[in-house]
């Protein structure tokens, strides 16, 4: 893939040449006080033949500053303005030279073997994308696991993709099958995209190896409402049944709405008391 809008080369060694390129892609705007904690995740990534790419999307906030400090790091990046998330990470993707295509986002961050375990269950299981279980961290205290979910494929026809999406890493071949992702999505195109990817026939494994560290408080947990509408939309459009998609997204919205209320006034630990009671419940 090749396309290179303003990007400009980094100082990071070129990828080994006897290993498989893992492409990880951060896309970021205005994040000068969490990209510090995601680059540094990068740099203690055990797996050699990496290329990271970095997109951002004209910030003014220090973040810049920030990545050229990094630059020892960085294959490729670019500052520049675009049409959003999916602008973003399309951009990214076409910039990509790997076999295998990830993200880490600018408020998360990845452990140490991320991209090693990642390559490691490509070649185990053969499957064109594969994905882990998330570490959800508020305030730097740890809140909770979730799993990822071998059973996805069954739930995908009303409640959507299960995958834990940013612990997702697929093949460079699974992006010319189905595309990038569709710019109409303003907080959610990574749904739209794992439609698209189930409905072609791509095939997907669970590998609980693969872990991700995720922030609450970023652009997906701040619009969760928009997500889920995003979600439901898309899921119609790919020939779901709307009567149980929509009664889902808003059960979705209800108990997201209770959990972002609990979160701000309750302790961590309660909150994660109530959760897993509301799991237990819901499923």
């Amino acid at each position: 893939m090749s396309e290179h809008f303003g990007f400009r080369a980094g100082k990071r060694p070129p990828p080994a040449a006897d290993m498989p390129v893992y492409s990880l892609i951060t896309i970021v705007r205005n994040a000068a006080g969490t990209l510090e904690r995601t680059l540094e995740s990068v740099a203690r990534q055990t797996y050699p033949a990496l290329e990271y790419i970095v997109v951002d999307a004209g910030s003014t906030d220090g973040t810049v500053e920030l990545l050229r400090r990094h630059e020892d790091i960085i294959s490729y990046w670019c500052s520049e303005p675009d049409a959003g998330a999916a602008d973003g990470a399309n951009k990214g993707v076409l910039k990509a030279t790997g076999r295998y295509i990830g993200f880490v986002y600018a408020d998360d961050w990845l452990p140490d073997d991320f991209v090693e375990q990642t390559v490691a269950s490509f070649a185990r299981t053969g499957a064109d994308f594969v994905f882990g279980d998330m570490n959800f961290h508020k305030d730097g205290e740890f809140l909770f696991k979730l799993p990822g979910d071998p059973d996805y494929r069954r739930k995908m026809s009303y409640r959507g993709p299960v995958m834990n999406f940013p612990s997702l890493s697929a093949t460079a071949d699974v992006y010319k099958k189905v595309g990038l992702y569709d710019l109409a999505y303003k907080v959610s195109p990574d749904y739209d995209w794992l439609f698209r990817v189930h409905r072609g026939g791509c095939e997907g494994a669970y590998d609980p190896l693969i872990g991700y560290d995720f922030r609450i408080g970023g652009n997906s947990t701040l619009n969760n409402i928009t997500g889920y509408v995003e979600n439901a939309q898309s899921n119609i459009r790919h020939g779901g049944k709307p009567v149980p998609i929509w009664a889902f997204a808003a059960l979705k919205i209800a108990f997201h709405t209770f959990d972002d209320w609990l979160r701000d006034h309750v302790s961590a630990r309660t909150y994660v008391r109530i959760r897993n009671i509301r799991k237990a419940i819901t499923g």
